[in-house]
């Protein structure tokens, strides 16, 4: 077998050019991807203006805050307060605030938390909005940390810029969910308006992380479109309002030299054609049974898929014998002979509770089945099945044709 590099690797398995064995991306040093996210700038510092009074900083991570790589100037209404004091805060129930205005529910406890009330209740008001509510992208300082950290872990993996959570779920955040479905047919002009000036900050995004040094690879980008019975659009409300989004930012991607990845939860198999017209490299999937193997067979050989084992019942639920055959059923259904599928490790792992021999298994199914050229070549044209119940793994293909 001839062993390539990690970048190799994982352009093999994005252009089906026969990569020697699956490409892993995980949080850890065995990783063939090496993730670069900013840090929020130090010159935001919310919860000082009155409309902002108790709101805490929202920064996606805990650990940003405790580490001291991002240090909050409270507040007056913060401040002497032994239940916020040496960050306290993070303990506690409470609403929290981020770089878009958008609000945050947090319970006390590491996880990311949920969206909260609207903010941008009136179009008219958005020129005051984004005046106030706009991303630092362009601090440097922001990007520091893993710049540093990319000249001794990322230099020889595939560099992988985060461009953070989506334009469809910012905007919606900002206006409510239902309200800003309901936007699409009532407030056409306006929200095509949003949406251009939230694409108009993720392409200075992207061309930030090039003017920075990072030398990525490829981006990233979290927007879930949909949920568990479907796209939130039909393909023609899709392309209609997200074609000048997403078609933008890949576009952008690949004029400076990279590949776009999109993580999307949900039932997407109706947009995935779409998105695969606009130069879509590869989607990320934490849960592809949700989407369903039927419904995803169809893009094998079309665009690589990112996918771990099923978050939402096998990897958290299911044993470790399942987890470790589970890696086969995904590299056959999800990808092709010459590559297509990347194992995506769940960073989570403590929030979905998923056992720490299942973690194992994965590792383990992909030391078993993830290396080409171990795999019988019947394998790949060995009848699958047509019905997939959510909580069970089929067995692997006899050993002899």
């Amino acid at each position: 077998m001839i062993v390539i590099n990690s970048i190799e690797r994982v352009k093999a398995a994005l252009k089906f050019e026969n990569p020697d064995k699956v490409p892993i991306w995980k949080a850890f040093e065995e990783s063939d991807v090496f993730f670069m996210s900013r840090i929020p700038s130090r010159r935001w510092q919310p919860g000082h203006d009155e409309s902002e009074k108790g709101l805490f900083p929202h920064l996606g991570s805990d650990i940003i805050v405790e580490s001291g790589l991002w240090k909050w100037d409270m507040p007056d209404w913060a401040k002497n307060n032994p239940n916020y004091e040496k960050n306290r805060w993070l303990k506690i129930n409470r609403e929290e605030i981020d770089e878009w205005g958008n609000i945050w529910k947090r319970a006390g406890i590491p996880t990311m938390g949920h969206p909260g009330r609207a903010t941008l209740l009136d179009y008219s008001k958005m020129n005051d909005y984004f005046n106030k509510y706009t991303p630092i992208f362009d601090d440097e300082h922001s990007y520091s940390l893993f710049l540093k950290l990319k000249n001794v872990r990322g230099k020889n993996k595939y560099r992988m810029c985060n461009l953070e959570v989506g334009p469809f779920q910012m905007a919606s955040q900002m206006r409510g969910f239902e309200t800003f479905l309901m936007d699409h047919f009532r407030h056409k002009r306006e929200i095509k308006r949003l949406l251009d000036y939230i694409t108009d900050q993720y392409v200075k995004f992207e061309n930030m992380w090039i003017k920075v040094g990072a030398e990525p690879h490829g981006f990233v980008l979290y927007d879930d479109l949909g949920d568990q019975k479907g796209s939130f659009f039909n393909p023609k409300t899709f392309k209609e309002f997200y074609e000048p989004v997403y078609k933008r930012l890949i576009d952008r991607a690949h004029e400076l030299g990279c590949e776009f990845h999109l993580h999307c939860c949900g039932k997407i198999n109706r947009i995935m054609p779409i998105l695969i017209e606009w130069g879509l490299d590869a989607i990320e999937l934490d849960s592809p049974r949700t989407t369903g193997y039927p419904n995803l067979n169809e893009f094998r050989g079309k665009l690589m898929i990112w996918a771990c084992v099923n978050i939402q019942s096998i990897y958290n639920q299911g044993t470790s014998d399942e987890c470790e055959r589970e890696v086969w059923h995904m590299m056959r259904n999800l990808g092709t002979p010459n590559g297509g599928f990347g194992a995506y490790f769940y960073p989570q792992e403590d929030h979905i509770q998923v056992p720490r021999e299942n973690a194992i298994a994965f590792q383990e199914g992909l030391n078993k089945y993830g290396v080409y050229q171990n795999i019988p070549s019947h394998w790949w044209t060995y009848p699958i099945a047509k019905e997939w119940n959510p909580n069970i793994v089929p067995p692997l293909p006899p050993m002899n044709d």
